[in-house]
């Protein structure tokens, strides 16, 4: 994750080449409750941002979009264009404010988990951590020398209830609203007899569904 100080550095070089700056704020509320930099500091360094209520605020649906009058107007022009208009939007609108009241300041219980799931991951043989303090709600990891690739880890994972993904060759697992901290200790009871019987065919199924996969 960048700080403050290197975004800054990067939008002043931008600016200098003639490039407009943009934030995909994704996870811009995640990272903000990580480094305690206000949302709106790393917003004022772009000229236009994007928030994703879906992901650690935890909406059902929504997004919205940030900029100066001039280039809002031209994005909803070529949004009717392309088809992307929504009516009846006040429900989306109504789950989005919903999140922004009541799960901002409870990030801060996403990345936790996601330090307690990582040190349980490290403790567990045949498991490589690429990321032994996770920075906001993402643990990376991989299957190492345990007689199974991370695609039948994942398989093994699933058939006990709890669902991650893989992204770029490593397992990601995601921390987000809908995870819990009894959540979290299923995932290793899991993990560690799976990579313990190093052979498909050995995943209980526990009933239920963990998703960590976004």
């Amino acid at each position: 994750m960048w700080s403050a100080e290197e975004l800054r550095a990067i939008a002043d070089a931008s600016r200098e080449l003639g490039l407009a700056v943009h934030i995909d704020g994704a996870r811009l509320l995640n990272a903000s409750a990580a480094t305690g930099v206000a949302a709106s500091a790393f917003a004022a360094m772009a000229d236009s941002g994007w928030i994703d209520f879906t992901k650690g605020p935890g909406a059902p649906i929504g997004a919205v979009l940030a900029g100066t009058a001039p280039f809002i107007a031209e994005a909803r022009r070529y949004e009717h264009m392309f088809a992307g208009a929504m009516r009846q939007a006040g429900i989306a609108a109504a789950g989005c404010l919903h999140a922004l009241d009541h799960h901002v300041d409870r990030l801060a219980e996403d990345h936790a988990l996601a330090r307690r799931l990582a040190e349980g991951l490290a403790r567990i043989p045949g498991i490589v951590v690429r990321t032994p303090r996770p920075e906001t709600n993402m643990v990376f990891f991989e299957i190492g020398d345990a007689g199974l690739s991370n695609a039948e880890f994942l398989d093994e994972m699933l058939r006990a209830g709890v669902r991650m993904g893989q992204v770029r060759g490593q397992i990601r697992a995601v921390t987000h609203l809908d995870v819990s901290a009894e959540d979290i200790e299923l995932a290793l009871r899991a993990a560690e007899g799976i990579v313990k019987s190093g052979r498909r065919g050995t995943g209980s199924n526990v009933g239920g569904s963990t998703p960590m996969g976004y």
